[in-house]
């Protein structure tokens, strides 16, 4: 996608965000959040070690604005067993690691990296928005918190941001000190278009919260009005094993 599109796309969020200046109570940042290259990988229990090692000494190099995020898949419909995630809130830093003057660093982390892990899937995608959570910025993750996604395929884009927006509003009490987000797929990821993502602190967390959405009518009513416009596709829980940077 070239820089006018993705101008597009995040000015069709932040439309969204100013429709429903309402929502402010609720300290909705003023821009999308970040930009992110998203990679699913296998990697054996033999690897793994190997590849955080990797990772560490390879997140030196990066400029300090570009986060680098490992996590293991604790449910996945995939055989992937990892998530790796390069994000920045400045887009540009990524769009420079992708120059071709950075060609040749990126060739051999490539090359090293497919000598660990088999990589099933590479995503490039914007978060859109994002609320809640204690972090200094919204792609920060804690070693061995989770956070849970649900993939859809979504008819109408505006529809789901608004939402998303009412989501977040509505149901504050039930995510506590939780973060929620909702992206966009940009580039690689086939019919899905967009994103929601719930952090837990721990797992019993993500029992405990997930069984309170589903004992809400009023989340229940949230739902199936969303079935008009979205289709699931994929959903998921991760946890966080190491971020650098």
């Amino acid at each position: 996608m070239n820089h006018l599109s993705t101008r597009i796309t995040l000015g069709l969020a932040l439309a969204a965000l100013f429709a429903y200046g309402q929502l402010q109570t609720i300290h909705a940042q003023d821009k999308p959040s970040f930009e992110f290259m998203h990679m699913e990988l296998k990697v054996t229990p033999q690897n793994e070690a190997s590849l955080v090692s990797f990772l560490e000494e390879s997140s030196m190099s990066l400029p300090g604005q570009v986060k680098v995020t490992l996590g293991e898949k604790v449910f996945s419909p995939t055989s992937a067993t990892h998530e790796l995630v390069f994000s920045s809130q400045d887009g540009d830093i990524l769009a420079d690691l992708m120059s071709g003057e950075n060609q040749p660093a990126r060739t051999k982390f490539m090359h090293a990296l497919k000598g660990l892990v088999e990589i099933q899937k590479t995503v490039r995608g914007v978060r859109l928005f994002h609320f809640g959570g204690n972090s200094s910025s919204p792609d920060t993750k804690q070693s061995t918190s989770y956070y849970g996604y649900w993939s859809v395929q979504s008819r109408d884009h505006e529809k789901t941001s608004q939402m998303f927006l009412t989501f977040a509003k509505d149901f504050a009490d039930l995510r506590k000190a939780n973060a929620v987000g909702l992206g966009q797929h940009v580039a690689g990821a086939s019919s899905m278009t967009h994103y929601y993502l719930h952090t837990f602190n721990s797992y019993r967390d993500y029992v405990d919260t997930y069984k309170a959405y589903m004992l809400s009518e009023a989340f229940q009513k949230h739902s199936q009005l969303k079935q008009s416009f979205e289709t699931p596709v994929e959903n998921g829980l991760v946890r966080i094993l190491r971020q650098w940077n």
